[in-house]
């Protein structure tokens, strides 16, 4: 049984990795809307090649403060069996800032028939649904699947996000307000990380760290602040 069957409807976004005659032959075999960012050089070249020189009334503007437009490039890339088509951006603004030359971007897209705003905001929404796997990604450097199944990896990526939600927990209950600005490689390395030795001796718990440890004053706020008796920190 396939994953998704033929009657959900399907707008798959990808990046420049996946701008290939072979994914986008496969998702034109497919009664499914794509679309793929172009951020090749040698890629955006021959599309923006094929406007230079257009009016400015060729362009349409897709902000209401007339801060960017856009406009349907035609081009067959050498060895693709027919002619695609893409949106092409260009911004003369960087916040308030003028651009020198506009800036441009180029993206592929499998329709026409909807307008240049909504074709660039569906295809842009992809960066939104991608925050929510950034923490994991950046902050627990999980950017490999660890295998080609998919309901395995949806498991090792769920378990990355609890993961991360927890450390951020710990890092909002447990630390001051002002070590809130750091990530959460920062307190992997200074908290889970740290290698300590519990003895017992003489009616007495203790923990022994080396000299070395990473900062042994965030484990001592740590406990403080999670209302445990911290045990005597030798060094």
């Amino acid at each position: 049984m396939p994953l998704v069957s033929d009657d959900i409807p399907v707008w798959a976004r990808m990046d420049n990795a996946y701008y290939r005659k072979q994914i986008v032959e496969w998702f034109e075999a497919r009664p499914w809307d794509f679309s793929i960012s172009v951020t090749n050089d040698n890629y955006c070249r021959p599309v923006l090649d094929c406007i230079e020189g257009l009016p400015k009334s060729a362009w349409t503007p897709i902000r209401s403060d007339n801060t960017e437009e856009a406009i349907l490039s035609y081009h067959q890339p050498a060895g693709w069996n027919r002619q695609q088509t893409y949106v092409v951006t260009r911004r003369w603004h960087d916040g308030k800032q003028w651009l020198a030359v506009p800036r441009y971007s180029v993206i592929l897209v499998s329709r026409s028939d909807l307008p240049l705003a909504e074709l660039v905001r569906r295809h842009r929404e992809k960066q939104g649904q991608e925050n929510a796997q950034k923490g994991p990604l950046i902050d627990l450097d999980l950017h490999h699947p660890p295998c080609r199944s998919f309901h395995a990896n949806q498991a090792f990526y769920a378990c990355g996000q609890m993961a991360q939600i927890l450390l951020r927990a710990l890092q909002y209950k447990a630390l001051p307000e002002k070590e809130r600005r750091h990530g959460i490689r920062p307190l992997i390395r200074k908290v889970i990380r740290s290698v300590g030795r519990l003895t017992y001796s003489g009616k007495k718990w203790t923990l022994w760290f080396v000299k070395t440890a990473a900062d042994l004053g965030w484990l001592l706020e740590i406990s403080n602040r999670l209302d445990m008796k911290p045990p005597p920190i030798c060094s």
